[in-house]
């Protein structure tokens, strides 16, 4: 069996399935209590502008989702609400979003593509399944290990860990899409090694974050992840598969190998200084 053939409304399904949970993230960490995080999210018609004043870096916040075309006539209002708040910020366009017009526009206001980011596509049932290693276990985080989790997700990305408001901030998201959210952990030989992060949402499995420890890279627990939440996305009668990598990294190639397949490239738009 093949993959379904890559089309403007399967490629459009996959980016609101980004834009979805990018959503999911930012407006339940806005729920604690006083907005630690100082997150704001805007919409220009059918344009996302989403804000992490507290977080600059961070790679769920501050990028706008959505522009084409027709909503070329909101770049100067977006670009005011982030230069207000003095933050950087990218716009990510897909495949058949940019025309001459818009380009020409993003151009004049010094924005330039500077990168790509992949979206990656596939179907549980078509999976193929990386060799059990024995040393290495996956299973689903439970709930009086949030902690660990959380640890496991700083030190794997290599960021600091969260202070108390931060914590709150993401617990308040993790409560408010807990029925769309599916957390494990690898152990290697029984010790925490990495976490993942599966979100479903209008039938399909997103397989989201995943971070490994340093010390336990190279050993196949990003790969044992993505089986386990692959195998989770099935049983929980997803139709499809996405992901969202950097062109040619280990994480793109771990998951070429467990059958997904590009779907398209997103320009990422960054302002030249």
């Amino acid at each position: 069996m093949l993959l379904p053939a890559m089309t403007r409304d399967l490629a459009q399904r996959i980016e609101q399935n980004d834009i979805d949970y990018s959503l999911s993230r930012l407006e339940g960490m806005q729920q604690a209590a006083g907005n630690p995080l100082e997150i704001e999210i805007k919409r220009y018609g059918n344009v996302n502008a989403l804000l992490i004043r507290h977080w600059p870096n961070f790679w769920y916040g501050n990028k706008v989702l959505g522009l084409e075309p027709s909503s070329e006539i909101y770049l100067d209002q977006i670009i005011e609400l982030f230069a207000k708040r003095n933050l950087s910020f990218r716009f990510e366009i897909m495949p058949g979003n940019l025309n001459s017009s818009l380009a020409s526009r993003l151009h004049k206001l010094r924005f330039c593509q500077m990168s790509f980011n992949a979206a990656v596509y596939g179907q549980p049932s078509l999976a193929l399944k990386t060799p059990p290693n024995e040393q290495i276990k996956v299973r689903e985080v439970q709930p009086n290990e949030v902690d660990l989790f959380l640890n496991l997700y700083q030190d794997g990305f290599g960021l600091s860990r969260l202070t108390g408001k931060e914590r709150d901030a993401v617990l308040a998201w993790l409560h408010r899409a807990k029925s769309g959210l599916y957390l494990c952990v690898a152990h290697v030989d029984d010790i925490p090694a990495g976490v993942g992060v599966l979100y479903t949402e209008n039938g399909i499995g997103l397989l989201a974050d995943a971070a490994t420890l340093p010390e336990f890279r190279g050993k196949g627990c990003h790969s044992a992840m993505i089986d386990h939440r692959i195998n989770q996305a099935e049983k929980q009668n997803c139709d499809l598969l996405t992901s969202f990598v950097e062109f040619g990294s280990t994480s793109h190639q771990n998951l070429e190998r467990a059958g997904l397949r590009v779907a398209y490239t997103k320009a990422m738009w960054w302002k030249v200084e």
